[in-house]
């Protein structure tokens, strides 16, 4: 991400391995735990917290770039990601 979680050169530092995925209405989602903090990078939006939910809806908002899909599905789908992936990082 930046400074020392910056992946982009190849350094992952301890913790849950980076996490990429896309969202419902197709961007590009990249999550990370580290030193008891969440991290979210989403169209060029960031989020961080003390919870995957915290740090992926702040970087994802609630404003999907598709009329294809509604802001319930997109919240839905993040709550169920945010858990998962909770769930991996114990």
């Amino acid at each position: 991400m930046v400074g020392d979680n910056d992946t982009s050169n190849g350094y992952q530092p301890p913790g849950m391995e980076a996490w990429r995925t896309y969202t419902p209405d197709g961007r590009m989602l990249d999550v990370e735990y580290a030193a008891g903090e969440w991290v979210a990078l989403c169209a060029g939006s960031r989020g961080v917290g003390p919870s995957a939910l915290d740090a992926i809806t702040a970087a994802v908002g609630g404003e999907p770039e598709s009329i294809a899909r509604s802001d319930t599905a997109l919240e839905s789908w993040v709550v169920e990601h945010a858990q998962r992936l909770e769930a991996e990082a114990r």
